[in-house]
């Protein structure tokens, strides 16, 4: 069969099949590649690929858009068999102008191509959710602009070969932020980070890091590190955050501080206390190991609150004759209280801290034995009012306290009505005299670049209160005083 005029026919690799005009291929057409690898399909223009057209290279490589002049020049579409897809712009057969590639791996980058290359404005997706949004030179991220990770991170700055350099702000996946200066990727020169607790450093960077001088060095209390007070009584304990040169550091805003308390026990103590952690939890300080117990405030009674409070006048009975002329207001419960503060200029403060009573040591062996240590020490240290040498015997204070505290029904016989036995009984709102640890030390999450600061202790004594005392006592006063 013969082919039509102005048509050729494709019989083999090197030859053409469609319009002809002059001899010249011209119109629609086919034709295949003499090496049997390419083919063209679509418009030709004397003799030239010119139009719209399909351009195969191999069995899944081809591309599909605009011809000019038999280059590959205008809108088109270009697939590889690796899978990447290209949609956009070309020139002279390379990627030039506005396009995207979509990459068989997820990536994608969407902006300006240069002969091939990202080139001026565009933005690259990972497909795995890292975006970039800015400038690129030369297939790099150069210039400016803004980099997403799937990890919560966040870069917008100044880029050179795709990494930051210049002047930028880093926001961290813990909510963290720096901004400064960056060196190939990393924080060098100037730069001010605030930490996700809000503490702050403006200052050098070298390496990514501060230098070690200009963390802070140590906590300290503010005062005395041994304190003693009665039983019932509250203290205040500040803490200061150092410098390695011994000033507060001002700068340091935010790091998060906490207040813990344990009761001081033995060496046999702690052993046997090791041994039951799942009931009592225990700490090491300085001054030995410590049965943790908790802490609370002592409210601050207002005078309105006093006048209202119910009081005891002391009895006037032959016993308490020598004692006449005092009342007492009950001492308030101790109340929770917040154990973790931020610093604040360097410096974080708890005011009326009290330790209540040690409830919780009540109802196993080794609780009931520390607080039973207690109450011997609190029972030993009974004394006669008038100064007499102890006597040891059945007759002794001691052993007729002894005997008097036997049992819940003696205690309240040797506990008379009174101001005093009132007090008594209140005081049991508040931790048995001993000797306490108070522990400050700082949990701050996440640590501030690795720096978090050693605890620091305060001994604390409680002291017994005397029932000769007159501790918490007010002379009393009259009707007419109270109007």
């Amino acid at each position: 069969m013969l082919p039509e005029k102005g048509e050729a026919m494709v019989q083999k690799p090197g030859t053409y099949k469609g319009q002809l005009r002059n001899q010249m291929r011209h119109g629609q057409g086919t034709y295949a590649y003499k090496n049997n690898f390419y083919k063209y399909e679509g418009s030709w223009q004397a003799g030239l690929k010119h139009g719209k057209g399909t351009f195969y290279m191999g069995k899944s490589s081809y591309y599909k858009g605009d011809f000019n002049k038999g280059e590959i020049t205008g809108s088109g579409e270009r697939t590889w068999n690796n899978g990447n897809v290209y949609s956009g712009e070309f020139e002279m057969g390379e990627l030039h102008g506005e396009g995207i590639m979509r990459y068989a791996d997820g990536r994608r980058y969407e902006g300006r191509w240069s002969h091939n290359v990202y080139e001026g404005e565009g933005s690259l997706h990972s497909g795995a959710g890292d975006i970039y949004q800015g400038e690129f030179h030369c297939h790099k991220r150069h210039g400016e602009g803004t980099q997403v990770w799937s990890d919560g991170r966040e870069y917008k700055g100044d880029w050179v070969a795709d990494e930051p350099h210049g002047s930028g702000v880093m926001v961290y996946s813990d909510a963290g932020c720096y901004e400064g200066q960056f060196n190939h990727g990393i924080r060098q020169g100037q730069g001010t980070y605030t930490h996700p607790k809000g503490i702050t450093y403006t200052g050098l960077w070298i390496n990514n890091e501060i230098p070690p001088e200009e963390l802070p060095h140590q906590m300290v209390v503010v005062g005395a590190t041994e304190v003693e007070i009665y039983q019932g009584e509250s203290f205040d304990i500040e803490v200061a955050i150092l410098h390695n040169n011994g000033e507060v550091m001002e700068g340091q805003t935010g790091r998060e501080l906490e207040i813990s308390a344990g009761l001081l026990i033995s060496a046999e103590g702690a052993q046997r206390t090791t041994a039951m952690e799942q009931q009592v939890q225990l700490f090491e300080s300085p001054y030995g190991n410590a049965v943790e117990v908790p802490i609370a405030t002592k409210p601050e009674m207002s005078e309105d609150s006093l006048a209202d409070s119910p009081s005891v006048t002391e009895n006037s009975s032959k016993q308490d004759d020598k004692v006449t002329g005092y009342e007492y207001v009950p001492l308030p419960l101790p109340v929770a209280m917040e154990t973790t503060k931020p610093s604040h200029c360097g410096h974080v403060n708890w005011s009326s801290v009290a330790i209540p009573p040690l409830n919780f040591l009540k109802g196993n062996t080794l609780g009931n034995e520390l607080l039973d240590a207690l109450t011997d020490d609190d029972e030993a240290d009974v004394e006669d009012s008038k100064g007499k040498t102890r006597k040891k015997g059945k007759s002794s204070p001691a052993a007729a306290k002894k005997d008097r505290a036997g049992s819940p029904e003696g205690r309240d016989k040797w506990k008379m009505a009174g101001v005093r036995a009132e007090r008594d009984k209140d005081l049991l709102k508040y931790a048995p005299p001993g000797t306490y640890i108070i522990r400050v030390r700082d949990i701050t999450i996440p640590p501030f670049f690795d720096n978090n600061l050693d605890p620091v202790y305060v001994k604390l004594t409680i002291q017994r209160v005397k029932r000769s005392s007159t501790k918490f006592l007010v002379p009393k006063t009259s009707t007419n005083d109270k109007k």
